[in-house]
C-alpha cells in the first residue's frame, strides 16, 4: 500500500494528502476546504477533493488561515516529464 502524507499550511492545517500514482509520481490531492485539528469528524463531514497536481504550482492558499505554500513536483515527475517529452519527439 502506498504511504500517504498530509500537506498542511504554514499553520498547521491540512490542506490535502500527497499519495504515489500508478507510474510512482507524487501528487497532491488538495482539499477544497483546509481542515482545522480543533474540529470533530461531525463538523468535518466530507472532505472534498478539489483537483489532484502534478505538476509545479505557487500560491495554493489555506482556506482556514490565509496562509500560502507551494506544491513543487518531485524528481519523478519531473523525469517522467523529460520521458514523455523524448517519446512525443521520437513520434515526429
Amino acid at each position: 500500500m502506498s504511504e500517504i502524507k498530509i500537506w498542511h499550511c504554514p499553520g498547521g492545517h491540512q490542506m490535502g494528502q500527497v499519495v504515489r500514482n500508478g507510474s510512482g509520481v507524487r501528487v497532491l490531492l488538495l482539499y477544497r476546504q483546509a481542515l482545522d485539528l480543533g474540529q470533530s469528524v461531525a463538523q468535518l463531514g466530507e472532505i472534498d477533493v478539489i483537483a489532484i497536481i502534478e505538476g509545479y504550482v505557487t500560491d495554493v492558499r489555506c482556506s482556514v488561515c490565509g496562509s500560502v505554500r507551494t506544491w513543487i513536483p518531485g524528481e519523478e515527475a519531473l523525469q517522467q516529464l523529460l520521458e514523455r517529452t523524448r517519446a512525443m519527439n521520437r513520434a515526429q
